[in-house]
């Protein structure tokens, strides 16, 4: 019984990483964003799990592993490989990429007409909904952050600039090769403490559009990524 209820909470995790993957891609699709790598689909993972206290919503409970490429989920390889599998995905330019431990592999995601059809659907319930309304903020607000630059020069802004959120830079100053999302479930990232004290000021004047939070955060995070890269 104990050993069929942990398979049940494997498999419950594992639908609402598929739920949060499915959404992210879409989002980043209808956002205008470039089509999304893996490394870039880790490292948005990171900061919507960092900043979805600000939202009210729950974060999923994983950790992700160091490695030279940035954040890294085994679980999100695993809700793509039932993504593309599924028809939901399609998947350009893959290959896998060397690792001494966890399956990693390289390409390029975007969603397919079931995939749409299927996010259409998760975005009936209020939860869905929510989620997604979230992530489309994110992704709606990093393309607002970078601006117009064309091509392979907008990925890689939007990917240093993700590299700059608060949460992901104290991961990567502590020692050990797993990156700790927060700190206990009370205690509010530094990214959503960020979040709040901009939401703060923001309404003083008059805005009242999370969209417009993100959206300013993320501007600051260009700023330190084009300091650091000077």
């Amino acid at each position: 019984m104990a050993k069929s209820k942990l398979v049940a909470a494997a498999d419950h995790d594992r639908l609402f990483f598929i739920r949060w993957m499915l959404l992210l891609i879409v989002a980043n699709d209808a956002a205008g964003l470039p089509a999304a790598s893996r490394q870039r689909l880790h490292s948005l993972l990171f900061v919507s799990f960092a900043s979805s206290r600000f939202y009210g919503i729950e974060p999923l409970r994983q950790r992700a592993r160091r490695t030279e490429q940035g954040p890294y989920y085994r679980m999100a390889h695993v809700a793509l490989g039932h993504l593309v599998m599924g028809g939901h995905l399609e998947v350009s330019d893959f290959h896998a990429h060397p690792a001494p431990r966890d399956l990693q592999f390289e390409g390029i995601f975007r969603p397919t007409l079931a995939g749409l059809s299927a996010a259409d659907f998760l975005r009936k319930s209020a939860t869905g909904d929510q989620l997604y309304r979230f992530l489309l903020d994110i992704c709606l607000a990093s393309a607002d952050a970078i601006g117009p630059v064309a091509g392979d020069l907008e990925a890689i802004s939007l990917e240093r600039t993700l590299d700059e959120d608060l949460t992901y830079q104290r991961a990567v100053r502590k020692h050990g090769e797993i990156l700790e999302l927060q700190d206990p479930a009370e205690v509010d990232t530094p990214t959503v403490r960020g979040l709040n004290s901009i939401d703060e000021r923001l309404r003083a004047r008059g805005f009242f559009n999370r969209r417009d939070v993100v959206a300013a955060y993320q501007s600051l995070m260009v700023r330190r990524s084009a300091r650091a890269s000077v």
